[in-house]
């Protein structure tokens, strides 16, 4: 085989290696309990990382991929977002609006850090 066809993967080698960081925004390690709503229910759900962006949580509710939810964070109150994906009891989350830089500073001083891994 020729070496183009190597050069054409590097692309996915990249996206499987875990060292390599493609995300939007950097997380945050923080440990959180909280709650989303859903069609008017609330569901109990912990905060693993967060960033301006969105966020991951777990919970044992059955939320599904493309719920418009809204999610309690401090200063901010009941924030609008979609969950983007599920798996094993994780749910990532979008934010509809991107936290501005001065609230995050302010949200993130109020969240716990996360002190171990999962």
């Amino acid at each position: 085989m020729s070496s183009s066809v190597f050069a054409n993967l590097g692309h996915v080698l990249r996206s499987r290696d875990p060292a390599v960081d493609q995300r939007r925004a950097q997380r945050e390690l923080v440990d959180m309990v909280s709650h989303v709503t859903v069609q008017g229910r609330s569901h109990g759900v912990r905060i693993i990382n967060i960033s301006a962006l969105g966020l991951m949580c777990r919970s044992d509710s059955a939320l599904l991929q493309g719920e418009r939810v809204s999610i309690w964070l401090p200063i901010l109150k009941d924030y609008p977002a979609e969950i983007r994906w599920v798996e094993d009891g994780r749910f990532g989350m979008e934010f509809y609006e991107p936290i501005s830089p001065k609230i995050y500073d302010a949200m993130l001083s109020l969240i716990p850090p996360r002190r171990t891994a999962w």
